[in-house]
């Protein structure tokens, strides 16, 4: 199993679709998922920290574990079969002990940034906060370097992908931009510059987060379909 944190929330430009991209600790090999719009939403909040004023689904689910007495251990991503991932949650039972949860990997990833975000200090220490946005101002703060892999901003509750599920659908970057693997599954075209965020018309419907939202550069062209040919 293989580590991974969030690089971001894109727009696909082959279909419109959110796509969360999963980037390999300590390596150049990144993983597109295509998710849907409310599970990006779900996402994008908690990594703009933003606090809904009535528990999302998610919030809900994660109440739901700890007030049984459980907690998640880890996420990961297993499989990947005719261009579906697959999940599990992983969680620790009160009074000692395991057991797993299929999900969706977008689920899972919802789940996993509740949890709190880690950042590696510069003395080697591991830094705990309840908000990206949190551990993003200490890593500035601290002057550590973003392109320094040793700080990366990760979710405290692992992010894990199997290595063959990388093997499969993994696009490593290199200077020149995003090289596609040479099979076909589960990989949708990306751009390296493609746009962090939420669409402008999702944001207009997230009526509770879009004062919050609606700063994000990028967004006015984002989620528009392709113009129809004409007749």
């Amino acid at each position: 199993m293989l580590e991974m944190v969030i690089d971001s929330i894109r727009v696909s430009l082959m279909n419109y679709q959110r796509v969360v991209v999963l980037k390999e600790r300590g390596a150049d090999r990144f993983l597109p998922i295509w998710i849907g719009s409310p599970e990006a939403e779900a996402i994008a909040v908690k990594l703009q920290d933003v606090t809904p004023p009535r528990p999302l689904t998610h919030d809900l689910l994660g109440s739901v574990i700890s007030t049984l007495g459980a907690t998640v251990d880890h996420v990961v991503v297993t499989d990947l079969t005719n261009d579906t991932f697959y999940a599990k949650l992983v969680l620790n039972l009160d009074g000692g002990g395991q057991t797993e949860v299929d999900c969706r990997p977008s689920d899972a990833i919802a789940i996993a940034v509740r949890g709190g975000y880690a950042v590696t200090g510069s003395d080697g220490e591991e830094h705990w906060f309840p908000s990206h946005d949190e551990a993003q101002k200490f890593r500035e703060t601290a002057g550590l370097d973003d392109a320094d892999e040793r700080y990366e901003i990760r979710a405290k509750v692992p992010i894990l992908v199997d290595e063959s599920v990388l093997e499969k659908a993994g696009i490593v970057m290199d200077k020149d931009g995003a090289k596609e693997p040479s099979n076909e599954a589960g990989a949708p075209p990306l751009t390296t510059q493609a746009p962090k965020g939420l669409s402008a018309e999702e944001i207009e419907r997230m009526s509770a987060f879009s004062e919050f939202l609606k700063d994000l550069p990028g967004l006015d062209d984002l989620g528009k379909p392709p113009p129809r040919p004409e007749a």
